[in-house]
């Protein structure tokens, strides 16, 4: 814990100010739609993504992310990325959560120093194997009538015989006799409608043909129609259809341009589907608003230039402002897409989303006003005889990142009631998450809640920093009444350079002695007059070491 009215003393208002403009531009610049770059993302690419315990997991082939030594797999926390122990020691490939556990899959041999073949779990503290070693690569998950579905190219799970698919619920166990073909190999897992279905490179499953797609009942195998052409990639439940995306140009002996729906009986396409330049692959799929988000390697959806990632309403294809580009060589865009909090998270081969600079992974939202009701008062304003402050007046409530270095996201100016002690703070642009929040006021100091908040765009929350000392980081307020127990922030920072010192008690002085009046800064009791009232409070809060105080 620090007292950070020294450290930005005489430069803090600057500081703030550049601040909200920066990320106040940086929203409107793409109008109603936004990338973020989530800390810079990482220095690899970005395979796999979910979400465990509330906070987004990352998977790939990495070294960092965010600036932050992660190998191979990273947490995002709303603010900042962490790595996960030390780490796997090959390619992420398939992310899902299993039993309040991580489950991982991939090109790994090692785990957090633990040897584990292709499959492993975390807990949150330490990484160990699901159930021995798999004999090879796995690429696809799914949790399906309370058992893990584990998919890739092995054909068996610790010495247990299983054709490219095995269930686990304790044991491993067979789904019929697994898939076949030149390859097999399950390259996507979901569930849709109460049935697993399993999508790749196969051309049976369960000793029956079935081209690329199956579904598995509980009990036995059944093709989907005729099939599709090609390896499927992804697979999604979307609008009461199963969706599949992939390298296919057919699915059902009809055209579809690597993305088609199955409604149970036939296969149709979703518009003109996907194209590209030079190559045109669907990799994720999930569903953002109502709507289904498509990402893959293409540039062109339905006809529209969408580049790499679009979006599907159900009869047309639409863009996701700008899609995905890559400065380098390699062909730019993206090979998973989650929906997180309020947004959308794609991950993939790309340096810029829409005007964003970026590590190959970014979160698309629309913003969408929220408010936060806070109570709070002044304790030079409140009158402990009517229960009341002398008048309402401006504050302004800072949303804060919830880890270091706590970056500023938006700023919001709202007038807190004299009466209610109550005012509702409006934001525009910040994405829902986890914040701290910082109210300033003009003459008292910058106080934080002890925790961060939960702010969802286009809800409303509330917090109240008068019921309790602890509600207040650093339990930095003063206790104003006893009956009712209130408690107010403290007053005297009339430089506003968060501590409260002898440069505030002589302007007060200064303004005291010459009998101003008014709406001024130096009126810490909010009675319009500048007096011995308000120079009291200053040197008693002065005399205290009164100042900010932040994690």
């Amino acid at each position: 814990m620090k007292n950070e009215g020294f450290l930005l003393k005489g430069n803090r208002s600057r500081i703030i100010f550049m601040a909200v403009i920066i990320c106040i531009f940086s929203a409107v610049q793409v109008h109603s739609q936004n990338w973020s770059n989530l800390s810079g993302g990482m220095n690899g690419w970005v395979y796999a993504t979910t979400v465990y315990n509330g906070n987004l997991i990352a998977g790939g082939s990495f070294s960092s992310a965010g600036g932050v030594a992660a190998s191979n797999i990273a947490e995002w926390n709303g603010s900042a990325w962490m790595p996960l122990g030390t780490g796997v020691n090959g390619q992420v490939d398939a992310l899902i959560e299993y039993n309040n556990e991580l489950i991982v899959g991939g090109r790994f041999t090692n785990a957090g120093g633990v040897e584990v073949l292709f499959l492993a779990k975390w807990n949150g503290i330490e990484w160990s194997d699901v159930n021995g070693d798999m004999g090879n690569i796995v690429v696809s998950l799914a949790v399906y009538q309370n058992n893990l579905i584990v998919g890739g190219y092995f054909r068996d799970a610790d010495d247990f015989p299983a054709d490219y698919i095995v269930g686990f619920n304790g044991e491993w166990f067979n789904l019929g006799v697994g898939m076949g073909g030149s390859q097999g190999q399950v390259m996507a897992l979901t569930v849709h409608n109460n049935e697993l279905y399993a999508g790749g490179f196969f051309t049976s499953a369960g000793g029956s043909p079935a081209a690329h797609i199956a579904k598995w009942n509980g009990t036995s195998w059944s093709p989907l129609g005729t099939g599709i052409s090609n390896i499927v990639y992804s697979l999604a439940s979307y609008g009461g259809d199963l969706i599949a995306g992939g390298l296919f140009l057919s699915a059902g002996g009809v055209s579809a341009n690597h993305i088609a729906k199955w409604n149970g009986t036939t296969w149709s396409p979703l518009g003109s589907g996907m194209a590209g330049t030079f190559y045109q692959y669907v990799f994720g799929l999930d569903v953002y608003q109502g709507d289904l988000i498509a990402a893959g390697l293409f540039t062109h959806s339905g006809g529209v230039q969408t580049n790499g990632i679009a979006r599907w309403n159900g009869s047309s294809w639409s863009g996701m402002a700008g899609g995905f580009f890559n400065g380098g060589a390699n062909a730019s865009g993206a090979y998973t897409v989650t929906t997180y909090g309020a947004g959308v998270v794609a991950g993939g081969l790309f340096t810029t989303a829409g005007s964003t600079g970026c590590g190959n992974i970014a979160m698309y939202y629309e913003p969408q006003p929220g408010t936060i009701n806070i109570t709070a008062m002044p304790e030079g304003f409140y009158d402990p005889v009517t229960n009341t402050l002398r008048q309402a007046d401006q504050f302004t409530l800072y949303l804060y990142g919830s880890g270091s270095p706590y970056p500023l996201y938006e700023s919001s100016t709202a007038t807190i009631d004299s009466v209610t002690h109550t005012g509702t703070f409006t934001f525009s642009f910040a994405p829902s998450g986890q914040y701290y929040i910082g109210l300033g006021h003009r003459n008292s100091i910058e106080t934080w809640s002890t925790n961060p908040v939960n702010y969802v765009g286009g809800g409303s929350i509330s917090y109240d920093f008068t019921n309790s000392q602890s509600q207040a980081y650093g339990n930095n307020m003063k206790q104003v009444d006893s009956s009712p127990v209130e408690f107010g922030i403290y007053s005297g920072d009339v430089n506003q350079d968060w501590v409260v010192d002898g440069t505030d008690a002589g302007l007060i002085d200064n303004d005291a002695y010459n009998f101003v009046s008014g709406y001024v800064d130096t009126d810490l009791t909010g009675d319009y007059t500048v007096d011995a009232s308000d120079a009291a409070l200053a040197d008693n809060n002065a005399a205290n070491f009164v100042g900010a105080i932040t994690p």
